[in-house]
C-alpha cells in the first residue's frame, strides 16, 4: 500500500517523520488530519 511505500521514501532520505498532503474534489470528502506509523517512521496525513 502506499504508506510502506512513503516508509521506504523516509528510510532513503534518512528521516524518521513525513507528511502527506492530499487534496481531495469529492462531495463527500472526509476531511481533517491522522498521523500513521509505521515500524518506527511516522507519517502525517492531511485531507483538504
Amino acid at each position: 500500500m502506499f504508506e510502506q511505500q512513503l516508509a521506504e521514501y523516509l528510510d532513503y532520505f534518512r528521516q524518521k517523520k513525513g507528511y502527506l498532503l492530499s487534496f481531495n474534489f469529492n462531495k463527500n470528502k472526509e476531511t481533517g488530519m491522522k498521523t500513521i506509523t509505521i515500524g518506527d517512521k511516522t507519517i502525517v496525513e492531511a485531507v483538504v
